[in-house]
C-alpha cells in the first residue's frame, strides 16, 4: 500500500559504566508504541447523501456501535459531499488516534481532533460543515470535496479526463506517523469530477475500501446457512456477512435481524459485525415449523436488505423426551425401529447389544443434543406419549448400559425419522419409520 512509518518522541538514553574491567550497558528507553501499520486498518471512502445510494455509501457512519465521527452533525441536517477516512483499532490494545492530515496534490486538509479508541473500535473523519465547496478549502477539513480538486488545488468540476493524483493519507497512532497512498484513487473519485462524468457518473458514494485497492463502491450483506435444522426447544443461529463488493470486511455496522414468517414471526434482534464483518443472532423456538428470517443494514441513503434463510423447527416426542435408535442404524433413508419390545435385538450397537429391558425411550432430557446424555427405566417408564407426529426428531446412541433399575446412554446424533402408521405407547406395537436427515 506504500506505507511509510516515522517514529516521533520516542527516546533513549545509554549510560556506560565501567568498574573493575567490567563494562555494563543500562539502556533507558520509553515505552516504544506499535507502528501505526501494525494492527490499524485504514479505509478510506466517499460520501455522497446528494445522490443517494444506500449500498455504496459508506457504512458504519456516524452513530454506529463503536464508532467515533469527526463530521457533520447532526445527520438528518447535513448533506455530505466529500471524502472520509476510517481508522479501525485491531491491535488489542487501546490506542490514540494523535492526527490525520490528507494531501491531494499541493491541497492539504489537516486539523481532526485527537480520538482514544480502545479494541475494535473506530474512528471516522470527514466533512465539517454540510454542503460542497470545490477546490482546495484546505487545511482544515470544513468542507472536504475531495472528489473537485485538481492540481495545484484548482476547482476541478465536471472534469472527466483523469488526473492521475495519488491522494496520501498520514496517521498517527500513538505518536506514530505512518503514510499511506490511495493507490485507488477513492478519495478523488478516479481523477475525475464523479457526479458529472461516466463511470460511475452521478452518485459519487464509494463504500470503505481499504486504502491502495479499489475502489469497491458497492457493499453485499449475506445470511448464512441457507437452511438449517433444530429440535423445538433448542437453538438455531444465524450468521450475517457484511462486506464492500471487493468482499473486504465491514466492521461496527449495527445489523437487524428478523424472523419474517413462521411459529416465531415478528421476533427480532439486533448484532453488530466483528473485525471479519460477521454478525450473529440466535434464538429458540417453543413450536414447530419453519421461520423464514432476513437481515438488514440502514444507512442514512436507505436499506441493505440481506437474501432469506429458513429454519425448521422439529418436535421429538409430544410431551418431551424422545425415542432413540442405535447407531449402527443412522444411515440416510434407511429404516429404523424406534420402540418396542424387540429395540434391543433390532438396534444393535457399535458397542454390543442393549440392555434387553430398554424399549426405546427416555424422558431425562427435555432438549436432546449432540454430545449430551441421557437416562430412564425399563420398559414403558416413563410413559410415552399416546401418538407421534409424522416427522419426529430422534436420538442416535452409541452406548447404552443398565446399572439398577437406571438405563443410560449417550447421543452421538439427532436425525429425523418420517415415522410409520402403527405406532402404539404398549411395547407390542412398534414405531419405526426411515431417515430423511440429519439434525446435528
Amino acid at each position: 500500500m506504500g506505507q511509510r512509518t516515522r517514529r516521533t518522541g520516542a527516546a533513549s538514553t545509554l549510560v556506560v559504566l565501567c568498574s573493575l574491567g567490567i563494562v555494563s550497558l543500562v539502556v533507558a528507553l520509553t515505552p516504544v508504541p506499535a507502528t501505526a501499520a501494525s494492527g490499524i486498518n485504514v479505509f478510506v471512502g466517499y460520501a455522497d447523501s446528494l445522490r443517494a445510494n444506500a449500498t455504496n455509501f459508506p457504512t458504519p457512519w456516524a452513530g454506529s456501535p463503536q464508532t467515533t465521527f469527526e463530521g457533520c452533525l447532526p445527520v438528518a441536517s447535513c448533506e455530505y459531499d466529500g471524502g472520509a477516512i476510517r481508522i479501525a483499532n485491531n491491535t488489542g490494545s487501546t490506542v490514540t488516534v494523535n492526527a490525520i492530515a490528507v494531501h491531494i496534490h499541493t491541497c492539504t486538509y489537516t486539523g481532526w481532533p485527537s480520538a482514544v479508541l480502545s479494541p475494535g473500535a473506530d474512528l471516522i473523519v470527514t466533512q465539517l460543515v454540510s454542503g460542497a465547496t470545490g477546490g482546495c478549502s484546505g487545511p482544515s477539513p470544513a468542507y472536504f470535496d475531495t472528489s473537485d480538486i485538481g492540481p495545484n488545488g484548482s476547482i476541478y468540476t465536471r472534469n472527466c479526463t483523469p488526473n492521475g493524483i495519488q491522494s496520501t493519507v498520514d496517521v498517527t497512532v500513538n505518536g506514530v506517523t505512518t503514510t499511506y497512498t490511495d493507490a485507488g484513487q477513492v478519495l478523488n473519485t478516479g481523477g475525475v469530477d464523479g457526479a458529472f462524468c461516466p463511470p460511475p457518473g452521478g452518485n459519487e458514494s464509494t463504500q470503505w475500501t481499504v486504502i491502495g485497492t479499489g475502489p469497491c463502491r458497492g457493499s453485499q450483506l449475506s445470511l448464512a446457512p441457507a437452511t438449517q435444522s433444530h429440535g423445538v426447544g433448542t437453538t438455531a443461529t444465524v450468521i450475517a456477512t457484511f462486506t464492500n463488493s471487493c468482499g473486504q470486511p465491514l466492521s461496527n455496522v449495527a445489523v437487524p435481524f428478523a424472523v419474517l414468517s413462521g411459529p416465531n414471526a415478528g421476533r427480532t434482534g439486533t448484532g453488530a459485525t466483528d473485525a471479519n464483518g460477521t454478525a450473529s443472532f440466535t434464538y429458540t423456538s417453543a413450536a414447530p415449523g419453519t421461520d423464514t428470517l432476513r437481515a438488514t443494514v440502514t444507512n442514512i441513503a436507505g436499506a441493505i436488505p440481506s437474501n432469506t434463510v429458513t429454519v425448521t423447527w422439529v418436535l421429538f416426542a409430544p410431551g418431551g423426551g424422545a425415542f432413540v435408535i442405535s447407531d449402527l442404524k443412522d444411515v440416510s433413508g434407511g429404516s429404523v425401529y424406534w420402540w418396542g419390545a424387540q429395540w434391543w435385538k433390532n438396534d444393535y450397537l457399535n458397542s454390543g447389544l442393549a440392555p434387553a429391558a430398554f424399549k426405546g425411550f427416555e424422558k431425562s432430557n427435555l432438549s436432546p443434543w449432540c454430545g449430551q446424555t441421557w437416562t430412564t427405566r425399563p420398559g414403558n417408564s416413563p410413559k410415552p406419549p399416546r401418538t407421534v407426529p409424522g416427522m419426529m426428531a430422534v436420538i442416535v446412541s452409541s452406548h447404552i448400559t443398565k446399572r439398577g433399575p437406571v438405563i443410560s446412554g449417550d447421543i452421538v446424533h439427532i436425525v429425523l425419522v418420517r415415522t410409520n402408521p402403527g405406532y402404539g405407547p404398549n411395547p407390542g406395537h412398534k414405531g419405526t419409520g426411515t431417515i430423511v436427515a440429519t439434525l446435528c
